[in-house]
């Protein structure tokens, strides 16, 4: 799925939506909902935002 959306997600607008997501996926886990997730959701999260600041997205 990702190589088929790689356009889509490794635009600027892609990445702060994957970010959304992956918020409310660790929400949902603070309610104890899919706790294996979240090591895996973390590890995700700092790889989308290191992108983003190496690519000057956030304004950094």
């Amino acid at each position: 799925m990702r190589q088929e959306l790689s356009t889509v997600l490794d635009s600027d607008a892609g990445r702060f939506a994957e970010l959304v997501v992956i918020t409310e996926l660790l929400q949902s886990a603070d309610r104890g909902d899919n706790l294996e997730l979240v090591p895996a959701l973390r590890q995700r999260a700092g790889e989308v935002w290191h992108r983003m600041t190496t690519d000057g997205t956030t304004g950094h």
